[in-house]
């Protein structure tokens, strides 16, 4: 069995939708793992003191919950990191835990084949990396971008990352029938990274593309969110009296 490692950045731990995912993708890997939810973890930022670098030979030296977690990366034959999408990017309490993961790489530069300077380190991609990540919006395109590029720069252009936008439709009972699909392909696709390390091409293309149409989706969710609204009006219109 493998030793992985899922670093699950959702503040709703177990609960997570992404988490969800992961765990469907952990199955069809016919794996098991150690999860590790960053929101009970105190994570101070990244001082930029470069110590890592110039002194401790790639040792933190901060004194906090992080470096216990960096150990278990290094250590890990994969590393899962299961991460809803927040502006863009993470939750802040997972993006600190990324921020110190500077201390994997090496101050030295080089300018790969993709002709854009990298420094040594992970970002070679010899840590085995996935990303799975989930979003309320529409599309893949344009909104999961910056965290795909993030992650690829950190741990190598090869990353696997399973980027589902419309995850507002796994909190509705009465879409199960199109969150099962969606489930299903993210299983299949944990079965083929474990074969092959990759994720296939037609399965990736399932894994991108919406579950409903978009026009769809924005109507319902922002029905949704009205309802929601006008909900909470009516509470704090009664409490006036």
């Amino acid at each position: 069995m493998m030793n992985i490692l899922i670093i699950n950045g959702s503040p709703n731990r177990e609960n997570s939708t992404t988490l969800k995912l992961t765990t469907t993708f952990l199955d069809g890997m016919n794996e098991t793992a150690e999860i590790v939810n960053t929101i009970d973890l105190h994570i101070n930022p990244c001082r930029a003191c470069y110590a890592c670098w110039v002194r401790t030979s790639g040792r933190c030296i901060q004194k906090d919950d992080a470096i216990e977690l960096l150990n278990k990366i290094k250590t890990a034959d994969l590393v899962i990191w299961s991460v809803p999408l927040y502006a863009y990017s993470v939750p802040s309490h997972c993006k600190a835990l990324m921020d110190r993961t500077v201390c994997f790489n090496q101050p030295e530069m080089y300018v790969g084949e993709d002709g854009i300077s990298h420094h040594y380190g992970y970002e070679n991609g010899s840590k085995q990396t996935v990303l799975i990540s989930s979003g309320g919006l529409p599309d893949v395109a344009g909104n999961f971008d910056g965290l795909v590029f993030q992650i690829k720069h950190m741990f190598g252009k090869d990353t696997a990352a399973i980027c589902c936008a419309e995850a507002a439709l796994f909190l509705q009972p009465e879409t199960q029938s199109l969150t099962s699909r969606y489930l299903e392909a993210v299983g299949k696709a944990g079965a083929e990274y474990k074969a092959a390390g990759t994720i296939n091409a037609d399965t990736q293309a399932v894994l991108d593309a919406p579950m409903i149409p978009r026009e769809a989706y924005i109507q319902n969710t922002n029905a949704a969110f009205a309802q929601m609204k006008k909900c909470s009006e009516s509470v704090l219109e009664d409490r006036q009296f």
